[in-house]
């Protein structure tokens, strides 16, 4: 059965994407879907085919039992945000984690393996800073229509790359494009992986690289909408051909928060 990641009507925060004649026939989230990008390069110790298929899940060490479902609020009893980036580590990484530890707040990465392999030092960046790191699959493919053992394959080969470079697994899961069914959700319970959706989509990954002002104070403007939720969850991009207008944005961001009060968490 096919689950569609459509989340209640109250947790979508994207109605106000269209804020231009120019941005109509957007759609809501979290079914923004970045370009089809994530070519697999070839890197020791892996082909440049997807993962070979396997129905072995290695569990976790260390990551509590994870209930099944996704989740689409940040955790924590009074008001919380998560702020959350996808599809790293890319060339914008490390000056988003720049920023975040300017301003002494936390965030997570939903890393690709590919992107892992590629830039493995910003892995142990993001490692050694204390932020958490999700597993976002090994090359970012729709997973509902791959069968349960290339499903498999995609959450563990993604889980035990971070696992050989930074010495830890992830806890947390984040399906591309937010398109999952009952197998990706059995597995990512198998393997201890919350499954952690997104409540506010700044649609960034539109900037397309772009560093105009239109764009920086369009990823403002999205973000700013889960000020009217008591826990969003904020979706934002750090992918390979990085993402200039969303570093610009990350300090308003994280200054529209701190001023209404919210405690930044990670999933």
């Amino acid at each position: 059965m096919r689950v569609r990641a459509v989340l209640a009507p109250a947790m979508i925060l994207t109605a106000g994407l269209c804020l231009t004649a120019a941005a109509a026939g957007c759609t809501s989230a979290p079914r923004s879907r970045p370009p089809a990008a994530h070519p697999v390069s070839a890197t020791p110790g892996h082909s440049a085919a997807r993962p070979t298929a396997t129905i072995s899940e290695p569990v976790a060490v260390g990551c509590p039992a994870a209930p099944y479902g996704p989740r689409t609020y940040a955790p924590g009893s009074s008001k919380t945000v998560a702020l959350t980036f996808d599809d790293g580590p890319g060339p914008s990484t490390a000056a988003i984690l720049a920023i975040l530890a300017r301003y002494r707040v936390t965030a997570t990465f939903f890393n690709i393996g590919t992107a892992l392999a590629t830039r493995p030092w910003l892995v142990r960046e993001e490692g050694d800073a204390g932020y958490a790191m999700g597993d976002h699959t090994w090359n970012h493919r729709d997973l509902v229509p791959l069968p349960a053992a290339s499903q498999a394959a995609e959450l563990s080969e993604a889980s035990a790359e971070q696992r050989s470079i930074a010495g830890t697994v992830p806890c947390a899961f984040r399906p591309p494009y937010g398109e999952y069914d009952s197998t990706t959700l059995r597995l990512a319970q198998q393997q201890r992986m919350g499954v952690w959706m997104w409540s506010v989509d700044t649609l960034d990954w539109m900037a397309g690289g772009s560093s105009s002002s239109y764009w920086v104070q369009r990823i403002i403007r999205l973000a700013e909408h889960g000020g009217a939720l008591p826990h969003p969850i904020v979706l934002m991009h750090n992918q390979r051909k990085g993402n200039p207008a969303t570093v610009m944005a990350l300090p308003a961001i994280i200054q529209f928060y701190r001023s209404h009060g919210y405690l930044f968490v990670t999933l």
